[in-house]
């Protein structure tokens, strides 16, 4: 059964159609009398109209205590009962049996199955079956049954009103054809309304698992700190939360209805132009962001944002496509977060970093510089004593001391100095060919050892300082190659360089050889500065390559193993998306016989 509040629209609805029932009675049959009026027609129109009055009084009555009362069950059992003695007078002033509003006891009945359970449906149908029953059998009494009529004087106003001649046999056919039609109204409309009910009720709880699942999303929108706008399939911002305003400097209605490149021109800008280093800050290049699309998706990037007051901030933002339940777009969220003052914590780490590492380079330099100057102090004393034969041989020793001097410090003050980058978009795969030409003509490659390409047949577009990278591929070569030739064959072994260009903008950049390897603890200090693993190295080689490979926001990994060689992958962003590396990759071998000596450029 309904409760009480879910009866109140209904009643009031039915309320509402009473009047227009009632009112659609007495007007067609005022036109059916005066428009075409027939014989045997019974009632006049005064009866009909003391009856509709009676109805509408009701009817308002309906109306007042629906305002004054919250019993809506008994106003319910109230109006249904009422319009079937009302709907009762109605059919007897215009035929009884001849009436054209028997149909109106089904209204009621239809009415009761709206409003009532199923059962009380069927009771009122009986009820109305009883109405129309009785008053067709006393209104036909006389007719049918003049004796007990003249027994009973009272039943003479309940004549039939209308010319119409029934017998008893057509009466009791009518009558039973009405109880099957009530009893058949009363179980379709019960059982509709049933349905209705059951429906109404399952529609509240989803409407409040909505209301709660959304109250849940506000809360959990607005109490995360990270910013998030939400946009249509065409970039316009619906949705930013308060942590995005703060972020952005503005307003919620500011932002609402623009679109999302305006909001973050660097989006949608070919390029994007950092401000400048804050507190000695240094930080990867601005790479470019092409603005996604619903079905693209992006990790997250470093943009320069200026908020309304001016305010230069760094973001952090990521893109990922809104679906539907079905997987059909419906638009972009961006999520970001203020960088601003993490990039200034990590701009003063890093200056304390390098300031400790300094202190290390100076007792490690210290060091190095002592012997060279006591292998030229010494020979410097012992070319006052001896002949011109082995003076040559001294001079010698002065030379190449005084050389290996001159490249530790030409490399302590490349590592020591503050980079600087002049960043442009390089094609990796035509630098590395031209760098890998030089490194297979050069005195360092091992005799027979085989120099491999894999390359993507697509060139790799990346954000970066060629000479700095050329130089990183170089002293990696180079690394590689002296480690190669250690071995006792070093012509079996294999110097493979290739690129990866993946999905998500990063550029992968792998040398690999075939030399010892290194073991667990060596790994961890390969790119400390003077930490080297040849004889007569500077080991600043390494730490240069590190350092380069962060400046441009990327980073530089080491695989190995004693007896299996070296990995080392650079992994820098790209300038481009989707770049993904298919079978059509190419390898090339070349091998040349050339001796390997000693480079200026070792780790």
């Amino acid at each position: 059964m309904q409760t009480a509040p879910d009866l109140s629209p209904w009643l009031l609805w039915i309320i509402k159609i009473r009047f227009v029932i009632i009112t659609l009675v007495f007007a067609l049959d005022f036109a059916i009398r005066v428009l075409a009026p027939a014989p045997g027609v019974g009632g006049s129109v005064g009866q009909l109209g003391a009856v509709v009055v009676l109805w509408y009084c009701l009817g308002l009555f309906y109306l007042m205590y629906y305002q004054l009362s919250r019993d809506y069950v008994l106003q319910a059992y109230l109006q249904i009962f009422s319009d079937l003695l009302m709907i009762t007078a109605v059919v007897h002033v215009t035929g009884d049996l001849a009436s054209n509003y028997l149909s109106l006891y089904w209204v009621a009945v239809i009415m009761a199955s709206v409003l009532l359970p199923r059962t009380r449906a069927f009771l009122v149908a009986a009820v109305a079956f009883v109405c129309m029953g009785s008053l067709l059998e006393l209104a036909y009494l006389p007719s049918l049954y003049p004796s007990l009529a003249s027994r009973h004087p009272w039943t003479a106003g309940l004549e039939n009103t209308s010319t119409l001649l029934v017998d008893a046999r057509t009466l009791g056919v009518k009558i039973f054809a009405s109880l099957l039609g009530f009893f058949a109204v009363a179980y379709l409309s019960s059982y509709l309304g049933e349905s209705l009910r059951r429906a109404r009720l399952a529609l509240r709880d989803k409407a409040g698992e909505v209301a709660s699942l959304h109250a849940l999303n506000e809360n959990i929108i607005r109490s995360i700190r990270s910013g998030l706008i939400a946009t249509d399939l065409h970039g316009i911002v619906q949705e930013l939360n308060p942590a995005g305003a703060e972020i952005l400097g503005c307003q919620v209605s500011e932002v609402k209805g623009q679109p999302v490149a305006k909001i973050f021109p660097a989006l949608a800008s070919d390029e994007d132009t950092p401000p400048e280093p804050a507190h000695g800050q240094e930080g990867p290049p601005q790479a470019s962001v092409p603005l996604p699309d619903a079905a693209v998706a992006f990790n997250r990037r470093e943009i320069t944002y200026a908020t309304c007051r001016g305010e230069t901030r760094i973001l952090g933002i990521s893109a990922s496509p809104l679906t539907g339940a079905e997987g059909t777009a419906l638009g972009c969220i961006y999520t970001f977060q203020d960088l601003t003052e993490e990039k200034r914590r990590e701009a003063e780490y890093r200056a304390k970093d390098r300031m400790a590492t300094l202190g290390r380079m100076a007792a490690s330099i210290a060091h190095e510089i002592r012997n060279p100057l006591a292998s030229i102090a010494g020979s410097a004393r012992l070319l006052q004593t001896i002949g011109d034969a082995d003076r040559a041989a001294l001079f010698d020793i002065v030379r190449r001391e005084s050389a290996r001097l001159e490249r530790l410090v030409s490399n302590f003050l490349a590592y020591s100095r503050e980079e600087r980058f002049n960043f442009q978009e390089v094609d990796l795969v035509a630098l590395l060919s031209e760098t890998l030409l030089l490194v297979e003509q050069h005195p360092l490659f091992v005799e027979g050892c085989r120099l491999v390409r894999v390359f993507p047949d697509h060139p790799v577009p990346v954000r970066a300082d060629p000479d700095k990278l050329q130089q990183v591929v170089w002293n990696l070569c180079d690394n590689a190659t002296k480690a190669m030739g250690q071995q006792a064959c070093p012509a079996d072994h294999t110097l493979t360089v290739q690129v990866e260009a993946e999905a998500e903008r990063v550029v992968r950049l792998i040398v690999a050889d075939t030399g010892p390897g290194f073991a667990a603890a060596q790994l961890n200090k390969l790119f400390e500065p003077f930490h080297s693993s040849f004889a007569n190295g500077t080991g600043l080689g390494l730490a240069l390559v590190r350092r380069v490979v962060e400046g441009h926001g990327g980073t530089v990994s080491v695989d190995s193993e004693p007896g299996k060689g070296t990995r080392i992958v650079v992994e820098l962003p790209s300038t481009e998306e989707n770049l993904n590396v298919g079978p059509g990759d190419r390898a090339t071998i070349h091998s040349r016989p050339i001796e390997l000596v000693q480079s200026a450029s070792d780790s």
